[in-house]
């Protein structure tokens, strides 16, 4: 019997691991099993002739908020072109409304709810044996949804035990080039926030740890960018949590980890551990979600705010490590200005990045259940995200999407930070007005309405903000040379001419001075010269200061690491 697993991942860089369970599960007894994976930007009709060409007996899809759509599309599709061929659903997009899914669908066969690793082989078994199996052989298939006898089953859900998984990383592993590589210490999750799936699943179960650490050395080996757990609260246990993170510090390896950590939850232990860590060993991503504690109860949330902010700050100040901050717009009883003072709480730790969500009504979640409660209204089609509530407007959303918009190229970039840190403190008490009032610019422009390059965010931040203000022109231009060294300084920001005086550091070797790690490496002028740049500015940009003093500085941007660009003052000291 041929069968073949298929998914649309969401982008190419991604690949499924679900699918890599359901094959070291269930190949041994099926060789032929076989997995193709594509994505949602791929033809679909390019999708279901590769589907065809395998010729299978049976086609297993995992489903989601992000492919289920063009699913359900394929399934119609390859039933036309192959009658015979089995069609079984998967997955969390299917899991929840697994019996009128299939009563609306005749071209699905077979429909697993939950967990599907024991459940598809036991399908299998039995479609092997029988082409046409009776309503009492499928009643033996754990979670299985099926048609019998002009009726539609559901049969019991089953939890697996979890020694009893293999490795899903133990061969295939060419296919992981080029792409993020996911990864599952545990399963279920230790609270019961609302929105989320993982509330549903019952108590947190963990994969054997010598098998995790097992897995993830070989992975770090093969020298893969980034693995990224898809744990929903990877330090919930924190002995465990401890011991993972020490393990993956001390590889020899590039790879960066990605955890979704409780922010509450980091003990001093832990925050020690991660002082000795490599920079870009971990990402965290915290969900902070809101600050608002009226939204936090509704919603089931118990994190402890105070703690979170204090773990941020010496991740920040005592570690290497990148950690992201989660908010979710629409949430019950959060307004469009309480939901500011959330954004203030978040950017005020100075994450790496924010990330600025939309809620989403997932099938099964129990805020779903309840949308009425607080007069939520969502879109009919996945993602299920909020249009409107009780306590936001639609204008006020969609206006929150241009401030998004706006963190991601300005913040979350980091590549603008002394500008922005300027420009709140000059005009705006709170950084949510700032970007409030950039975000009414932006879209009063119709900027909002198309790309942009990184020159022309430069440019738009001055002449959206500038004011003709020569403080935040020197600003930008010292964020320009701090982060784009493989770019000439644009003609509208440049400052005093300073190319005479980075010829005479080349002749007379002052530059070795501030930057003597060149100095043994024997270069010609010219290839020392693009190692490194020279600024003049008219302020005292470098510290940063809310107020600089009017000033010559004289800067030189250090090019030659490839990890990181160095800032020297080389301004004489009669000038300081």
């Amino acid at each position: 019997m041929k069968i073949v697993l298929a998914t649309l991942n969401a982008k190419y860089t991604h690949h499924s691991l679900a699918l890599r369970y359901l094959r070291a599960y269930c190949r041994p007894a099926f060789p032929r099993l076989v997995v193709r994976e594509f994505n949602i930007n791929q033809q679909l009709d390019l999708i279901l002739s590769e589907l065809v060409d395998e010729n299978p007996d049976v086609v297993g899809f995992s489903c989601y908020i992000w492919n289920i759509e063009q699913t359900l599309v394929l399934t119609s599709d390859l039933k036309k072109v192959l009658p015979s061929v089995k069609v079984i659903l998967g997955g969390p997009e299917v899991s929840y409304d697994a019996e009128a899914l299939l009563g609306s669908n005749p071209n699905i066969d077979y429909i697993i709810a939950g967990e599907g690793e024991e459940p598809l082989l036991r399908l299998l078994d039995v479609l092997e044996n029988s082409a046409h199996p009776t309503g009492e052989e499928l009643e033996r298939v754990p979670s299985l949804v099926f048609r019998a006898e002009g009726r539609i089953a559901a049969n019991p859900q089953i939890t697996m035990n979890l020694d009893n998984i293999p490795s899903p990383y133990l061969s295939d592993l060419d296919e992981l080039e080029n792409k993020i590589v996911y990864y599952e210490a545990s399963r279920g999750c230790p609270f019961r926030c609302q929105y989320c799936l993982s509330s549903r699943t019952g108590a947190v179960r963990y994969f054997p740890l010598d098998q995790v650490k097992a897995d993830l050395e070989r992975l770090a080996s093969l020298g893969v960018d980034q693995i990224r757990f898809v744990d929903r609260t990877f330090n919930c246990n924190p002995k465990r949590a401890l011991e993972l993170i020490e393990f993956m510090s001390g590889l020899d390896t590039a790879t960066r980890f990605q955890l979704e950590i409780g922010g509450d939850l980091l003990t001093e232990e832990m925050i020690q551990v991660l002082e000795k860590a490599p920079a870009n060993r971990f990402q965290f991503e915290i969900g902070v979600q809101s600050t608002n504690l009226a939204t936090l109860n509704e919603i089931g949330r118990t994190t402890d705010l105070e703690k979170l902010a204090v773990n941020c700050r010496k991740l920040r100040e005592r570690t290497k490590v990148r950690f992201l901050l989660d908010l979710i717009a629409g949430l019950p009883e959060e307004s469009y200005e309480r939901f500011g003072h959330s954004f203030d709480f978040v950017y005020n730790l100075e994450p790496t990045k924010i990330q600025l969500g939309f809620l989403k009504l997932l099938k099964g979640s129990r805020l779903r259940e309840r949308a009425s409660e607080f007069g939520c209204r969502f879109t009919g089609r996945a993602p299920y995200e909020v249009l409107q509530t009780n306590a936001i407007s639609y204008p006020e959303l969609a206006f929150l999407k241009v401030i998004e918009e706006l963190v991601e190229c300005y913040y979350n970039s980091g590549r603008f930070k002394s500008s922005l840190d300027y420009l709140i403190a000059r005009d705006h008490d709170r950084p949510f007005r700032f970007f409030e009032f950039l975000a009414q610019k932006w879209k009063a422009s119709s900027l909002h309405l198309v790309s942009h390059s990184l020159p022309t965010l430069y440019r738009l931040l001055w002449e959206l903000a500038g004011r003709q203000d020569p403080v935040l022109l020197n600003y930008l231009r010292f964020d320009f040379r701090a982060h784009e060294r493989k770019q000439a300084t644009p003609g509208w920001m440049q400052g005093k001419p300073a190319n005479e005086l980075k010829r005479r550091m080349l002749r007379d070797g002052t530059v070795f001075r501030y930057l003597p790690h060149l100095a043994t490496r024997m270069l010609a002028p010219r290839e020392l010269g693009r190692l490194f740049a020279v600024e003049l500015f008219d302020f005292k940009v470098y510290p940063w200061q809310a107020r600089p003093e009017r000033q010559m500085q004289i800067l030189i941007f250090d090019y030659s690491r490839d990890d990181r660009i160095g800032v020297y003052d080389a301004t004489p000291q009669e000038h300081r």
